[in-house]
């Protein structure tokens, strides 16, 4: 048995350690601390957009508005988000530690923004396999975003080769809702080939398009959208869009797709 000095200095450190969790603890009607520094960076690139564009912001009421999308889509209101800030005021560890974080969300966006640059660039770079995911790698949507869509367009250029196969491809991760995936490519004599599919649950989901090796396309363009119930999420992560030469042993599995001959007139297909 331990002696009662001994107990005696366990049982105050262990009461400091109380005490302390429950000062910097974050009470539950205050935005958290992730999410804070999520909203906080949204907000700087709203202000910085309506600064870019004064002439299409020009009133307090169309500011305020635009503001209020932002909070709409991270599902909370102007009340709230004043009092989590007025807490976090009263709290100035705590936020310096959302600020920082915000800081660090900005920095990465910038960088995924270069990332989307370099990839739009090495869709025209020559090669057997390279990803062209134009787009962050992770991405999540809720019931309450404005949106559950990702959509990717490209024109082609000499370095496109007929027969080139295209991988689109994530991993879910908590994933509450089912998805839809399409990949379409128009080739330069009118013809539109589609291939489609639709995910659930977790895990890497792929979705394979095989062009036609005797003709060449001009655009190729996808979308996935989800179906979000109320209260549900969807969050992927390493999104990729790899482009390969033709592979002859897979070429038949050109069968899932459907051809539409003429574009200007859908009902002439397949």
């Amino acid at each position: 048995m331990l002696p009662r000095p001994t107990i005696n200095r366990l049982s105050a450190a262990i009461s400091a350690l109380l005490v302390f969790a429950a000062c910097h603890r974050v009470p539950s009607d205050v935005i958290q601390p992730e999410e804070m520094a999520q909203l906080m960076a949204d907000v700087h690139v709203g202000e910085a957009v309506v600064e870019m564009n004064r002439n299409q912001y020009q009133s307090d009421s169309s500011k305020q508005a635009f503001k209020q999308s932002v909070y709409a889509a991270h599902g909370v209101d102007a009340v709230t988000v004043d009092s989590s800030m007025a807490w976090y005021g009263r709290h100035i560890t705590r936020y310096m530690d959302v600020y920082d974080r915000t800081i660090e969300i900005l920095e990465h966006r910038l960088i995924e923004t270069g990332n989307r640059v370099a990839a739009e660039a090495a869709l025209s770079m020559a090669g057997d396999s390279v990803d062209v995911w134009p787009h962050p790698r992770y991405m999540s949507f809720g019931s309450l975003s404005p949106s559950a869509t990702i959509t990717f367009a490209f024109a082609s250029d000499d370095n496109w080769e007929a027969g080139d196969t295209y991988t689109w491809r994530a991993k879910f991760i908590e994933n509450g809702a089912a998805s839809d995936w399409a990949i379409a490519a128009q080739y330069s004599d009118g013809t539109v080939e589609t291939v489609h599919t639709r995910f659930g649950n977790n895990g890497w989901r792929e979705l394979v398009f095989r062009s036609d090796s005797t003709r060449n396309i001009t655009r190729l363009s996808g979308y996935l959208t989800a179906d979000i119930a109320e209260g549900n999420t969807v969050r992927l992560d390493s999104m990729q869009l790899v482009r390969k030469r033709l592979d002859a042993e897979r070429y038949s599995q050109r069968y899932m797709q459907r051809t539409v001959r003429n574009y200007e007139a859908p009902s002439d297909s397949l």
